[in-house]
């Protein structure tokens, strides 16, 4: 196999990883529109509701996605023959764009994705049940570590105590690995096929979860209990968002939802470029915009707006193109060699 093929894209991609990522992306900048009205120099209120439903809990789904794709590179390497290096090379490329992309802009989740990238290849020997054990136990450490600090950090009292001081340590220093070492196991346990074959496990997660995501977010939207509203928040981050992909996944099985979600796929495959592209919308387009309309109004409209215009690029740009124009820079880095962008004429 030549170095050449060894660089095209896979042609076993797994749709579905595409088509969340797809959708991720939608939630990330639902998210991220207040903080590019913010650095215009205009705060906007009223985002309570998207705090709820969408802040973590994209960047969650995002997480667990780059640790499967980590998961898929390095066993496709495996497969190929390739060395580690080339999964290292790939991690650093990835430092450097975060690097220029967070000097554009101080929201830039790539520099934190790189470096948690080469933290997988130190633990991607490690046996998939004890890596997801891993993961889900500080994943609930940190849980436990927010609901605690609660009365410390907001309600005013003083003197946390050590051990608790030392749990929210060692929890923010675990925080950025735990989605990512779940994304990893889960996809070397190939549960996503595993879910997609088992209706009745579908169901009853989609059921379960479902439930408890709409039950905690009616109480945080009536409650006036600060604590309450703040443990509920940090509880439900990962339920929703695995409620979110289950919602997704069903939706696939569908030829009805398979049809409406399918324009994700391109979106989903493109999503550093489309990730950036945001960045660039919110910092240079939104400043040249943000006094046609009342702030709410122009808010809803700018989103729509990139959502459609990206989606739609994505679409014509891959029905003649291999990779995403970033994707492709970040391919060819990776492997140092020129990788063909388009695609072949038949």
């Amino acid at each position: 196999m030549t170095e050449k093929t060894k660089s095209m894209p896979r042609k076993n991609r797994i749709v579905d990883l595409d088509v969340i990522r797809g959708f991720a992306l939608i939630g990330i900048f639902l998210v991220n529109i207040y903080m590019f009205f913010y650095e215009a120099g205009f705060p906007q209120e009223g985002g309570d509701l998207v705090q709820i439903l969408a802040t973590g809990k994209f960047y969650a789904i995002f997480s667990l996605l780059f640790g499967a794709g980590s998961a898929l590179f390095l066993a496709s390497a495996k497969k190929k023959n390739q060395p580690y290096s080339l999964y290292i090379r790939r991690m650093i490329i990835l430092l450097l764009i975060g690097l220029v992309h967070h000097n554009i802009w101080g929201g830039d989740i790539l520099t934190v994705y790189a470096i948690v990238g080469l933290v997988l290849l130190l633990l991607h020997k490690v046996p998939s049940k004890w890596l997801l054990i891993f993961s889900i136990s500080f994943h609930s450490l940190g849980i436990i570590a927010n609901v605690l600090i609660y009365d410390y950090m907001y309600g005013g009292k003083e003197n946390m105590p050590l051990f608790i001081n030392m749990l929210q340590l060692v929890t923010t220093f675990t925080s950025f690995l735990v989605y990512f070492v779940e994304g990893f196991s889960l996809m070397k346990m190939d549960a996503l096929t595993k879910l997609k074959n088992k209706s009745k496990l579908h169901a009853t997660l989609l059921v379960c979860l479902g439930s408890i995501s709409i039950v905690g977010v009616t109480v945080q939207l009536l409650s006036t209990n600060g604590k309450l509203s703040f443990s509920l928040l940090t509880i439900l981050q990962p339920v929703l968002a695995l409620t979110y992909i289950l919602i997704v996944v069903a939706l696939l099985k569908s030829k009805a939802g398979s049809t409406f979600l399918k324009p994700l796929q391109a979106y989903g495959r493109m999503a550093m470029s489309n990730y950036l592209g945001q960045t660039f919308a919110g910092i240079f387009i939104l400043p040249l915009v943000i006094n046609l309309l009342p702030l709410n109004v122009l808010m809803i409209i700018f989103c729509l707006l990139t959502w459609t215009v990206q989606i739609i690029l994505s679409n014509v740009w891959l029905k003649h193109f291999n990779f995403g124009p970033v994707e492709w820079i970040w391919r060819c880095l990776t492997y140092w060699s020129f990788v063909p962008i388009r695609k072949e004429v038949k």
